[in-house]
């Protein structure tokens, strides 16, 4: 099984392109960091008139239930959720699993 984590980010109006990518490349280190992350892809919205306004997101890809539930409390985690919380208006966190 193989569960995909998914992160949909709305930045706040007064988010700097610079900072933007910075979010971006803060979660595409988070691979390096935490071992428990299997894979993660990011990535601009293309448009939708369905998308609620949400601008990025990022897909985690975790081996197990286990797992995910190491990377939660994981320092590296916490640092990133820190991090970028200036810069997100909301977000939305989904997690589903597939065979």
């Amino acid at each position: 099984m193989t569960i995909h984590h998914i992160v949909l980010y709305k930045f706040k109006p007064e988010a700097t392109p610079e900072q933007r990518q910075s979010v971006k490349d803060s979660a595409g280190a988070l691979p390096s960091q935490i071992p428990a992350i299997q894979s993660l892809v990011t990535g601009e919205t293309v448009f939708n008139p369905l998308g609620h306004g949400y601008d990025d997101g990022v897909i985690f890809l975790f081996e197990s239930v286990a797992k995910l539930q190491e990377y939660r409390p994981h320092k590296a985690h916490l640092d990133y959720q820190a991090f970028s919380a200036p810069y997100i208006e909301d977000k939305l966190i989904f997690d589903i699993e597939t065979a």
